[in-house]
């Protein structure tokens, strides 16, 4: 039986299998490959291939065995008469400063019940069945608006009411609500340009997509009990008046793992498809806030703090209001900090407040002495806002305390009062002394609870960077068989995402049918080229299975790699800190050391001097006792191994900082414990990374495999960007990482880095830079200019494909006028972007071993599709290049938006299209990811560009943390922070 829970089924040993639907398992539909095909004939006879937006598909693959997959993707049906009718929201909350009218802009929750009113209002109450919103900035109707509405609002003033009340409040602020018509959008224009042949015309997709998103997405958003991110959609309360805790899988430190579904519109030949992937995130526990601080920490409080950050939590302290429907209206408040010694600073009573974080019994605001009396005193005043005039804001439920009117000196008319006797005094509920008090509203107008009070909210995702154990639980929790998730999109899909035609609020609501069923597409599976090493006799090729072999043979003896580098010596570090608890404890031996010199002998790499080791103890993570021996260490030693006492990153963080940029010195990270297993794979393993630092060349592929590759007259790059993750601080930057071959062996990947002119600009600001330097380092190497560059770009959303022409482009070819002379000539280049965040998946519909993973179900590695799911008149292909070893295995898209170097090549014996070409080369460079022995998931040069930028986010590890109060404001970083030495700029230190 299959079970739809967690991870636990994984460690099961069930019997693997493929997903069979109850109805069987239909035939991809011929009438989409014959549209296919006639499209794809127009595009070769009536466009030639620079007069495009993008490079026309040449052809599709033909090479590899054939397999029919499931893809998740349901067949969406629209009525061919419907009209989108687009109309544009503005909401502003008007406010007269000095004399001057100011409008604030509403966002976020509020903003989102805003929507609800309008939707609600008196002048729509005609249109309510034919509208949808994505509850920010747009209305979609099928039927147009009259001018009356249109007029109604320029703009309409609504009185804003909270969620679930009858009445607004009688001060609840006045918002202007303006709405403009956009524009109508006729999906039957969208068809046509699907469906027809004549491929010369243009048709901006996006507009329609955007509304047909809007459309699909609607119904989880109106849908009270869901959370819904970036077009994904969770349950996370049952009872939306609750406060029921959920019973997913907890991450620890106050996070639960929730599993849900996105949902989104693509478009395909012949016809519109709704993607449907099961989703997973991590959302706060909703639970008590003060269970939730133990679980997190209480210790750091300034961690704690931007862990607690825009937080929202339920207070439980007032007596609750109910609505005429007898729904209970909550009080939610919104965490701004912990209470701070600069809380309300420019008062005349500003808060007294011990130190950040302090309990509350050491937080005191202002109150008059009417002001504090027992709840079950009759007339009870509200509470009060610390700093504010006046306090009628009805449910107020927070400790507010008002600015005290004039009075005499010496007569203040108040007093101090802690916020632990003021909850006492006031409702009878003790407060723990050693809980942070949180403050609810700002810094310059505080506003307390106290932990007993406050419950978090459910459905809140967490945003923040996951420590490296909730990591751990988060892919364990994702982790799921494909029968498992197969079988969730096709039966639970539709229902989750509002398909199926009687769900209120769904998609039918505008006539629009889906088929309740995943689509079947072709697809091919490409073999595996021939990964070569070397012997004492000569070139020895590895058995590759599934994609993966194994340097240490049983019957041959070791492979050894084609280019064994030479250490002079090579030196290893034990390192122990005082007082830290070391879970892999190691004790250096002369035989273990032995052992691990002759597994770097036995793969290749010339060893000239035995090698040696030291123990280095650090009194504290602060101690520079490492620093100090590796500035000693480097004029001795090629590489040091540093044996590791435990995983905590901010140990390798600052290890490999000194290392690469401060002393220019290769090191090698290592647990204790795995080193000391003596076990010979694993020291096989951190050989790899021993030979690439080095220069040395791990695998090879067979030329023939390589095709124009092997002629040395192409380089092949890979970029790269990195951004902040929530939780950072403000001076984190975007880093750019840029990593390119020097040769055609592909087997040395030097790389350079760069600080991006803006935090979270994905286009490579400096991207000349970047090529000339890598430019140079191949004219060094080879004494010529390369005659191709094959770029493949990473990290950029097919929003933006555009944007890699029109300004990433220009770069590039800034920096081939600047390298190359009059008489060489530009180079050809071709970039294809690589996406991995997409939500395509390929299922396997039989157990065959030709065609499946026997271990897991998955699709065979090397798994192409190019049909079905992808338009005639694109250049892209999904390709699943590596094995899964378990849960759900995720291609990788590629997609071409320039080509100048392909179809100047010849096409070899057995290939039909240079779309072959392409397909076969990107799936032989996933073979040669010189830090593994199997096939990687995205082709190499993307790989070793992540990993550069991995290595810059070491580099600038305390920018992409939160700094605690007080701390000193860091510097804005430069490319200076992201240099490495010069010892090491050629090489591969980032591996």
């Amino acid at each position: 039986m299959v079970g739809n829970g967690g991870y636990q089924g994984q460690k099961r040993r069930d019997p693997v299998s493929v997903y069979v639907a109850p109805r069987g398992i239909p035939c991809p539909k011929q009438e989409v490959t014959k549209a296919e095909d006639a499209q794809l004939k127009q595009l070769q006879s009536a466009r030639p291939a620079d007069s495009a937006e993008f490079p026309p598909r040449p052809g599709y693959g033909t090479r590899g065995e054939g397999v029919t997959l499931w893809a998740n993707f349901f067949e969406l049906n629209p009525p061919t008469n419907l009209v989108l009718h687009r109309y544009a929201v503005t909401v502003v909350e008007p406010h007269i400063v000095n004399g001057k009218r100011e409008e604030k802009q509403v966002v976020g929750k509020k903003l989102k019940q805003v929507f609800r009113l309008i939707l609600e209002c008196q002048q729509l109450r005609d249109y309510r069945n034919d509208i949808v919103t994505d509850f920010k900035a747009q209305l979609v109707s099928r039927v147009a608006f009259g001018a009356e509405v249109l007029e109604a609002f320029r703009p309409l003033r609504i009185r804003y009411r909270a969620e679930l009340e009858d009445d607004a409040r009688v001060n609840a602020p006045l918002l202007e609500v303006s709405i403009a018509r956009v524009g109508p959008l006729a999906v039957s224009e969208l068809i046509e340009y699907l469906t027809s042949t004549n491929v010369g015309g243009t048709f901006d997709k996006q507009p329609i997509l955007q509304a047909l998103n809007i459309l699909l997405g609607h119904y989880a958003k109106q849908c009270p009990n869901r959370a819904t991110v970036r077009q994904r959609s969770f349950v996370v309360d049952p009872n939306p008046n609750g406060v029921a805790p959920l019973a997913p899988d907890s991450l620890g430190a106050g996070l639960i793992a929730v599993r849900g579904f996105f949902s989104s519109i693509r478009v395909a030949t012949t016809r519109i498809l709704v993607n449907v992937n099961v989703a997973h995130a991590a959302f706060y526990n909703p639970t008590g806030l003060a269970q939730s601080m133990i679980a997190f920490g209480k210790g750091d409080k300034g961690r704690l703090q931007s862990f607690l950050k825009r937080v929202r939590v339920r207070t439980t302290h007032l007596k609750p209001r109910k609505n005429e429907a007898g729904q209970i209206i909550p009080v939610d408040k919104t965490i701004f900090a912990l209470a701070n010694t600069d809380d309300g600073s420019k008062d005349n009573h500003p808060s007294q407040v011990a130190s950040f974080g302090a309990g509350p019994h050491h937080v005191k605001f202002w109150v008059s002495d009417a002001q504090v009396r027992p709840s079950n005193v009759p007339h009870a005043p509200p509470v009060w806002n610390a700093g504010k005039s006046n306090g009628k804001n009805k449910g107020e439920s927070s400790t507010k305390t008002p600015k005290p009117e004039a009075s005499p000196a010496g007569n203040s008319g108040g007093r101090y009062i802690s916020v632990a006797e003021y909850f006492q005094v006031t409702y009878q509920i003790s407060t723990h002394p050693d809980f942070p008090v949180v403050n609810v509203g700002t810094t310059a107008k505080p506003s307390y609870l106290p932990v007993e009070v406050c419950h978090i909210v459910p459905g809140q995702i967490s945003q923040a960077r996951l420590n490296p154990t909730q990591t751990e639980k988060m892919i364990k929790f994702a982790l799921r068989k494909p029968v498992v998730n197969a079988q969730s999109i096709d039966r639970d899909g539709p229902n989750a995402v509002g398909l199926s035609p009687h769900m209120v609020g769904g998609i039918s609501r505008f006539g629009v049918n889906v088929d309740n069923n995943m689509i079947t597409v072709p697809g091919r599976i490409l073999e595996s080229p021939n990964v070569q090493y070397s012997t004492p006799s000569g070139t020895q090729k590895a058995d590759v299975v599934s994609g993966s072999w194994n340097m240490v043979t049983r019957n041959r003896g070791p492979l050894r790699f084609n280019v064994g580098a030479t250490l002079r010596s090579w030196h290893a570090v034990i390192l122990h800190i005082a007082n830290l608890k070391e879970p892999h404890p190691v004790s250096l031996s002369k035989p273990l050391i032995a052992a691990f010199d002759q597994a770097l002998k036995n793969t290749g790499i010339k060893v000239t001097r035995p090698a040696s080791w030291e123990t280095v103890q650090m009194s504290d993570p602060q101690d520079s006792a490492l620093a100090v021996a590796m500035q000693r260490l480097q004029p001795q030693h090629d590489i040091i191994m540093i044996i590791l006492p435990t995983s905590e990153k901010w140990l390798y963080d600052r290890i490999k900082n000194y290392a690469d940029r401060g002393v220019g010195l290769h090191t090698v990270c290592v647990l204790g414990a795995q080193l000391g297993k003596n076990d010979p794979q694993y020291m096989a393993n951190v050989a790899h990374k021993f030979n690439l630092k080095r220069r040395g060349v791990n695998q090879k592929l067979d030329n023939a495999k390589l095709g124009f590759i092997s002629k040395g007259t192409t380089m092949i790059v890979g970029i790269d960007v990195t951004h902040p993750s929530p939780g950072s601080a403000e001076t984190a930057p975007s880093v750019a990482g840029m990593v390119a071959s020097v040769d055609a062996q592909l087997g040395q990947w030097p790389a350079d880095l760069r600080i991006q002119s803006e935090a979270r600009q994905e286009s490579v600001s400096k991207l000349d830079v970047m090529l000339k330097t890598r430019l140079d380092l191949w004219l060094k190497k080879n004494k010529q200019l390369p005659r191709n560059i094959l770029v493949y770009r990473d990290g950029v959303s097919d929003t933006q494909y555009d944007m890699v022409l029109q300004e990433e482009l220009p770069l590039l070819r800034k920096a081939c006028s600047e390298s190359y002379g009059k008489n060489d000539g530009p180079p050809n280049i071709t970039i294809v972007v690589v996406g991995k965040r997409h939500h395509a998946r390929f299922f396997a519909t039989k157990m065959d071993a030709n065609i499946t993973d026997q271990k897991n179900g998955n699709p065979k590695n090397g798994t192409i599709v190019d049909r079905h799911v992808t338009e005639a008149r694109n250049w892209d292909f999904f390709l699943q290049s590596h094995a899964a070893i378990q849960g759900t295995a995720r291609p990788a898209h590629y997609y071409v938006v320039l080509d100048e170097i392909f179809p100047k090549q010849q096409l070899p014996y057995g290939f039909s299209t240079h779309a072959d070409l392409l397909e076969e080369l990107t799936h032989n460079l996933c073979y040669v990811f010189g830090r593994a022995t199997k096939a990687v998931s995205i082709c190499t040069p993307v790989y070793y560009a992540h990993l550069v930028c991995e290595r810059a986010r070491c580099y600038l590890s305390q920018h992409y943390t939160m700094p605690g109060p007080g701390q000193v404001a860091l510097p804005t970083p430069t490319d200076e922070n992201v240099r490495v030495h010069n010892r090491l700029k050629d090489e591969m230190f980032y591996i």
